[in-house]
């Protein structure tokens, strides 16, 4: 019993490694592409933002899949819970850059600070636990 918690706390720790570490490739890769879009390429920043989320949801969705969660699941399912995770943590993350960029007259790098501090822990939250689901067994 003892040897299969001691397993079970060892993948868990190993999982949230490699979920951290995608999450973190996927974060600056969001962070990069969105304030390119704006600097270099005159987007406004919620368009920027938003373009900058289709970059780093594919980034993000391919290394969990293949590496966090190896191979785990099938496409066909957990591509749409991916997405529908994503696209709910997208209209967080927007929400707090709209008040930020909007409201508070802040500019984009300050307003992606408290959205790329709070969006990956429910990111993953709900990837652990509603995504990257063990395929079924015919």
């Amino acid at each position: 019993m003892a040897v299969e918690l001691a397993f079970s706390m060892t993948h868990n720790l190993r999982q949230i490694a490699k979920f951290a570490f995608v999450g973190v490739m996927a974060t600056a890769v969001h962070y990069v592409s969105a304030i390119a879009f704006n600097s270099l390429g005159q987007v406004p920043p919620l368009r920027a933002n938003f373009l900058a989320f289709l970059v780093a949801f594919i980034v993000s969705y391919v290394g969990n899949w293949y590496w966090t969660f190896n191979k785990n699941s099938q496409h066909t399912a957990a591509l749409p819970r991916f997405l529908g995770v994503a696209v709910s943590c997208f209209l967080v993350n927007q929400a707090i850059v709209y008040v930020f960029v909007e409201w508070l007259r802040q500019p984009l790098w300050l307003a992606m600070v408290p959205a790329l501090l709070t969006v990956p822990a429910l990111g993953f939250w709900l990837s652990k636990t509603r995504v990257f689901l063990p395929r079924s067994v015919p």
